[in-house]
């Protein structure tokens, strides 16, 4: 997968984060390793996995305001967030949802070395500003932290969750079709 360059993957993002005032560095880099790696780092216990979804379904209320059922996250849209609640609400049934968070995270070619060239990338865009949530010096202090430990998923900011209350899962665009068109 991932016929995309890094530069195209900046391009395609970045406006998307500048123009949601909640998202904080953190969260484009987890949006960049998302984007190349998709949700394996979820799936490395099965059971774990699926006893971690169980409970968030069970807690999930009504989508939020604007919530989108399907989220692409790169340019050529084949890997993305599918929205959970807006799935439930639809008729969404859980053991398919876990079923195709696992067959996408298992067909999702993973590559670390494509996730450190897109957030390489955007340091490089981001060199040049100062005030935004979105900079060169917040880009500087994460790539700092995250290189000791060798570039981990990581949690969204607690300005995003606050807002957003993130509940998805990583799906290759394949899945998401076959479960939205199950669910409509």
């Amino acid at each position: 997968m991932l016929s995309y360059s890094p530069s195209a993957l900046i391009a395609f993002a970045l406006p998307k984060w500048e123009a949601d005032p909640d998202v904080r560095i953190v969260d484009a880099y987890k949006w960049l390793y998302q984007a190349t790696r998709g949700g394996e780092h979820l799936v490395l216990n099965l059971k774990t996995a699926v006893e971690a979804l169980e409970r968030e379904w069970l807690s999930l209320g009504t989508p939020c305001e604007g919530e989108l059922l399907w989220e692409p996250l790169s340019p050529d849209e084949e890997i993305g967030r599918l929205h959970i609640r807006p799935f439930k609400n639809r008729g969404g049934n859980i053991g398919d949802l876990a079923d195709a968070f696992v067959a996408s995270s298992e067909a999702y070619g993973s590559s670390p070395e494509k996730f450190l060239n897109a957030w390489n990338e955007l340091g490089r865009r981001l060199n040049n500003r100062l005030d935004s949530p979105l900079n060169h010096s917040k880009w500087s202090r994460l790539d700092a932290d995250m290189k000791e430990t060798n570039y981990p998923a990581i949690s969204h900011s607690d300005a995003y969750r606050a807002a957003r209350h993130p509940s998805y899962r990583i799906l290759t665009a394949e899945e998401a079709k076959r479960l939205i068109n199950a669910a409509i």
